[in-house]
């Protein structure tokens, strides 16, 4: 595949993207793309494409479909599958971050996570209405305690087991869980200790219970406390005797036909059993031993006025069972939910367990790239650990957290939250990227088109250039075509040489005046400034480098002393409206830059002894009416901005000298020695009441222009970022409104 031609429409924020990308003689197509343009629409585009999801691409504002058509040079559509993109923000942009480290590629991973989400869900939403039930926070630690020995891992295998003996019948108890089973074992222990106490009062309670007309127990079975409980909950709203039914004792003798007699009687039965001389004989000895320690304090209520959970209490274990089976009872909807899907589950998940460990020797060979390439405080090993959702040995990533003195290995997810800064985490999610590579090198020989989205962003320089050198790597391998996007000028250049990427394979991508994308050539590669002054015979050239002279001047002499003082000053007053701007012509200018850079061209006018800055204002005119006028080119949007901010400060002046007298402005503006546009600016919102439209437009003049005019430290990129068409609106506006 020599070349890709690409038709996009509607996808994201691309409006319409026509455009060839040629590989001849080259594996890697280089995009530099200003942030905000249409970088990662672009990869996530082709991510969907290449997953097979185009009905999910679209115009997000208008909701109008996307479009996408990619082929080769010989019109055969490009297979999705040999498409692979990555922005090394996180392993899949369409799983959580972090639900597991297991340890496969993301196809497996996204599959096993996915599963396990959904089980993750239906587990929370059962376990939340047991644990509101029960009022108890912990109540999932629970159920690993009480059944799994206390390993996570047999969570769902003992979670079947425990619903094969739920009927949906069993009794749920509604005491606080923790009064009765709590983690200290206090109550448990208080048990042991006091059984023989605790079963005299049950039997005591059990032979009373006999003489009740309510509460009875015969054949092993108990009409109790909570039995009558929820009898009483069942007929509360009087529903079942408003019809004429009644509830008629066993003795016979007793008629019920109202909720509240009901109440009243399970009061009063209950009542005359506690308030039983040798009953209440049996609890004081359990009460005195009881009221000894805090902690017992709910225990001893419960059993107090539930006593015939004594009898239960003295078999502990088997009871704390009981009571879980009666939560999965009361709440089988959700319990019959979870189960079944994990039952459905099981056999894909032993799939992607068996693909994942044959996957073990690639994750290896990566993680020893990446261990050897790049520069974070942690080590990357291999692990194994018992799977959550099969209790099977799979293989996990683990990290040797590296301190001066120390190693100690730390949980991914606290590595992430805690200890590792952006650019180490990006760092720590480029294994999911290496892996993937690595994997594809054993397709066969297949062609990959390997797409990077800003794969530096928040790298430091060593990890950058690790990196880089990866990618150099791949360069040389026939297998992948690169197609590499970046907002970041400077790492595009590094790409362009150290890739040395062919010129023709090299892109910068804007938008034109129909909001399409289109790619232009690449420009400023290579010494920027020095290809500037080689074209100062042209009039956007000539005054672009005014700035950069300037700066030079500052930099290389010392400006305190004339002459270079005097050219300081008068390259300074091209850029800002001074006294000596009105006086200062295109010839005084091009003596300064001749008398400081050596070989200029020819001046672009024969006019020499025009005004500087109507000289500036007729440039920024004609490249205002100049049809097509290129979005890249740094040299158009120097003039603009230039123009923009004297067109501001002649404004303002103007109206300042309208509002103060001539004795006080002059002091004002002369007494102005650094940020002259800001100390107008505030003077001009203090005197002269200026309209909200006005003051937005001159604030838009502080924000955009500085940085494309002010070349401190010869940094370029806002110039190359910045669209000159919102440079020619603004241009447009100061010159209309600012009169």
């Amino acid at each position: 595949m020599n070349r890709i031609n690409l038709n996009l429409d509607h996808c994201f924020g691309i409006t319409k993207l026509i455009q060839e990308l040629t590989f001849e003689g080259e594996n890697v197509v280089l995009i530099y793309a200003p942030n905000g343009l249409m970088k990662t629409s672009f990869a996530h585009t082709l991510q969907l494409y290449g997953q097979g999801k185009l009905d999910k691409i679209k115009d997000v504002v208008t909701d109008i479909a996307g479009s996408v058509d990619i082929k080769d040079e010989a019109g055969n559509v490009v297979l999705p599958t040999s498409i692979y993109v990555s922005n090394c923000e996180e392993p899949d942009s369409e799983t959580p971050k972090n639900i597991t480290s297991f340890l496969a590629d993301n196809a497996l991973k996204q599959q096993y996570d996915n599963i396990l989400r959904t089980l993750s869900e239906k587990q929370k939403a059962l376990f939340k209405d047991i644990s509101d039930h029960a009022r108890s926070s912990d109540i999932v630690s629970e159920f690993v305690r009480v059944f799994c020995d206390g390993q996570s891992s047999l969570f769902y295998s003992k979670f079947e087991t425990v619903m094969a003996d739920v009927s949906g019948e069993e009794p749920c108890y509604g005491f606080k869980y923790n009064s009765i089973f709590d983690k200290d074992g206090k109550v448990k222990a208080f048990i042991d200790t006091n059984r023989n106490a605790l079963k005299d009062y049950s039997d005591k309670y059990q032979a009373i219970l006999q003489s009740s007309k309510l509460f009875k127990q015969s054949n092993g079975k108990t009409f109790g406390t909570y039995q009558a409980s929820e009898l009483s909950k069942s007929v509360a709203d009087n529903a079942f005797f408003e019809v004429n039914h009644k509830i008629i004792l066993g003795d016979g003798t007793t008629t019920i036909d109202s909720s509240s007699s009901l109440t009243t009687l399970i009061s009063e039965e209950l009542s005359s059993i506690l308030n039983n001389v040798a009953v209440k004989k049996a609890f004081d000895k359990i009460d005195k031993k009881a009221s000894a320690n805090d902690s017992l304090r709910q225990f001893k209520e419960i059993i107090e006025n539930s006593p015939d959970l004594v009898d239960k209490l003295l078999d502990y274990n088997n009871f704390h069972k009981e009571v879980w089976k009666g939560y999965f009872a009361k709440f089988k909807v959700k319990a019959d939910d979870l189960l079944t899907s994990y039952q459905q589950a099981k056999p894909t998940l032993d799939t992607v367990l068996q693909q994942a460990a044959g996957q073990r020797d690639a994750w290896e060979n990566t993680i020893c790239i990446f261990n050897r390439r790049f520069s974070v405080p942690f080590e990357v090993k291999i692990k194994n650990q018992t799977d959550l959702l099969l209790n099977e040995e799979a293989a996990t990533l683990s990290f040797e957290y590296k301190t001066h003195t120390d190693k100690k290995e730390i949980e991914s997810k606290v590595l992430e939250e805690i200890v590792l800064s952006k650019g180490e985490l990006r760092a720590f999610y480029t294994l999911q990227l290496l892996f993937a590579i690595e994997k594809m090198k054993h397709d066969g020989g297949q062609e990959h088109i390997l797409v990077f989205d800003d794969i530096s962003d928040s790298f430091d320089y060593k990890n950058k250039y690790a990196m880089v050198e990866y990618l150099c790597d791949l360069k040389n391998d026939t297998r992948f075509k690169m197609i590499i996007l970046t907002h970041n000028f400077d790492f595009y250049r590094t790409i362009s040489s150290r890739l040395q990427v062919k010129r023709n394979s090299t892109y910068m991508a804007y938008k034109d005046e129909n909001a399409e994308i289109k790619f232009h050539k690449a420009e400023y590669l290579k010494a920027p400034f020095k290809f500037i002054k080689t074209k100062a015979n042209e009039s956007e050239f000539f005054i672009a480098l005014i700035p950069l002279v300037r700066n030079l001047i500052e930099y290389s002499k010392d400006i305190s002393v004339d002459p270079s003082k005097s050219e300081y000053l008068k390259l300074t007053s091209c850029l800002h409206v001074k006294t000596e701007t009105t006086n200062l012509t295109v010839n005084d200018i091009e003596s300064i830059l001749r008398n400081n850079i050596e070989d200029i061209p020819n001046l672009p006018t024969a006019n020499t002894t025009s005004n500087i800055k109507d000289y500036i204002y007729s440039i920024a005119e004609n490249l205002y009416n100049q049809q097509g006028l290129d979005e890249i080119h740094i040299q158009n949007k120097i003039v603009f901005a230039i123009a923009i901010r004297l067109k501001a400060e002649n404004y303002m002046i103007a109206k300042l000298k309208q509002v103060m007298s001539g004795e006080e402005f002059n002091q004002f503006y002369s007494n102005i020695t650094t940020n002259q546009t800001s100390a107008l600016t505030k003077k001009f919102d203090e005197l002269c009441s200026p309209t909200n439209d006005i003051q937005l437009l001159i604030k838009e003049v502080n924000l955009i222009t500085p940085e494309n005019i002010h070349l401190n430290s010869f940094m370029f990129e806002p110039l190359i970022d910045m669209s000159v068409w919102r440079l020619k609106q603004l241009y447009q506006d100061t010159k209309t409104q600012l009169v």
